[in-house]
């Protein structure tokens, strides 16, 4: 049985209650590799959880891709104004975590992050050894936010199945995560007219976008 290739960092997201996003990678994971508890997950509370929970996943030979999932703004993610993360922050703690390469992809899930000027931030930094990184321009419903995402992974979660039983033309992190987004926007056209959601890439010495 293969070991999902995705990891969820989150944090707390009210402080009278909670509403994860763990149940919908349960249900993504059960559907996909015959076992809820496929995926890691890791909760992160201030910078230096994060940190500390970016290193484990960094290493631990299985993640390729991570989920953030937590509150942002154009520059900064959280769970709330007395914790909040800096984009540096993010960026450091990612490259010190990712000094082998293993992680591929970063997928905020989170609001307004997604925007091409912290793409460039993350991207354009070559040690962050990252091929992709998708997300939302603007503010993003709870619920459909979660949903949009869900869809993502359960297509991501299909070409990596299929990926990992071919022994010629295997696709690369960046093709799976273009694919699994060309795909999504098809059934949902929503998430790029609505909430800006877009991939981006780093490649022949510039930053590209599925939107421009």
């Amino acid at each position: 049985m293969q070991n999902c290739p995705f990891s969820v960092v989150e944090s707390r997201w009210w402080s009278t209650g909670n509403h994860s996003v763990r149940p919908l990678f349960e249900a993504v994971a059960a559907l996909h590799y015959d076992n809820p508890s496929s995926f890691l997950y890791d909760m992160f509370v201030n910078k230096a959880s994060l940190a500390t929970v970016f290193a484990a996943r960094g290493r631990d030979k299985r993640t390729e891709v991570i989920y953030l999932a937590s509150h942002g703004n154009e520059n900064n993610i959280g769970p709330d104004e007395d914790n909040v993360i800096s984009r540096t922050e993010v960026r450091n703690s990612l490259i010190n975590a990712n000094a082998n390469g293993q992680v591929k992809g970063l997928f905020f899930g989170t609001c307004l992050t997604g925007n091409a000027a912290m793409a460039k931030f993350f991207l354009e930094n070559a040690s962050t050894k990252l091929e992709w990184m998708a997300g939302y321009r603007d503010s993003v419903h709870w619920i459909d936010g979660t949903a949009i995402d869900m869809i993502f992974f359960s297509k991501l979660a299909e070409l990596y199945i299929k990926n990992k039983s071919k022994k010629k033309g295997k696709l690369s992190a960046r093709a799976m995560a273009h694919t699994a987004a060309t795909n999504l926007v098809k059934l949902v056209p929503g998430a790029y007219s609505t909430y800006g959601f877009n991939i981006y890439f780093h490649e022949n010495n510039r930053l590209t976008s599925m939107f421009q």
